[in-house]
């Protein structure tokens, strides 16, 4: 009896012994893993960083034919320095004579750039514009609080088309153009609570042509994204771009 009961304690610590050492493997990997985690996330930095060194050494100055300051911030992103300036293109009048939608957008965003061109002919020039269709009207920037209300009331519980689109000059020739393609759906809102959004918001409801900005749907929830990517729906289409400028010698 003595013998089996010795057997049974030794058997039970080489169980827990071995226990002990799958526990010490397990936690090596999850560090180890854990560290070539976080040496991949630096290297993934390094060369993110490398390639907007390289694309600030390539374009050292860049006009954007824009006054949205989100646009500039993007464009911060990769270029160290940005200028804008505002343009002076008839958007009305292309709105009015073009019919197709892409169409429209990319006219009206070559001819911010062609506006500009005069005082920055040797300069890389950046233009963009975004149009808004729902049930086939285009929808414009409002000019006043009241019509800003009168467009989101028409805009709530439909789906909107929004095509955007850039125009690139560089040394005053033709260099690059895209547009983009996004359908959203605008939630069923009460009334009230667009009057009152439109009374709080008025920078926003008055500087796009949505009265809305994507990047503060979080807070009011009025967007679903049917398809169509970030860039698209804030008006600035420019990833590619940059894989363009990146793949220049």
């Amino acid at each position: 009896m003595i013998k089996s009961a010795d057997a049974n304690k030794t058997k039970t610590k080489k169980v827990e012994k071995r226990k002990i050492i799958v526990f010490i493997i397990v936690l090596r990997n999850i560090f180890t893993e854990s560290s070539c985690g976080k040496k991949k996330e630096k290297i993934e930095e390094k060369v993110t960083n490398q390639e907007n060194k390289e694309l600030h050494t390539k374009f050292s100055k860049i006009i954007l034919a824009s006054s949205s300051d989100i646009r500039k911030k993007m464009l911060n992103q990769y270029f160290s320095d940005v200028v804008s300036v505002p343009h002076n293109a008839d958007e009305d009048k292309y709105k009015r004579r073009i019919k197709d939608p892409e169409e429209m957008a990319l006219t009206i965003a070559k001819e911010k750039a062609l506006s500009v061109l005069e005082n920055y002919s040797r300069e890389i020039i950046i233009a963009s514009d975004q149009i808004l269709i729902c049930e086939n009207k285009v929808i414009s920037k409002p000019k006043s609080i009241e019509e800003a209300t009168q467009k989101l009331l028409f805009l709530r519980n439909k789906t909107h088309k929004l095509y955007s689109s850039i125009y690139v000059m560089r040394k005053g020739k033709f260099y690059f153009q895209q547009v983009k393609e996004a359908l959203l759906y605008f939630a069923n809102i009460a009334q009230k609570d667009i009057e009152l959004y439109a009374k709080n918001n008025k920078e926003t409801v008055l500087a796009t042509v949505g009265s809305y900005k994507i990047e503060e749907n979080s807070k009011h929830k009025f967007l679903s994204i049917i398809n169509g990517d970030l860039e698209t729906i804030l008006g600035f289409p420019i990833n590619d771009l940059m894989k363009k400028i990146k793949h220049e010698k």
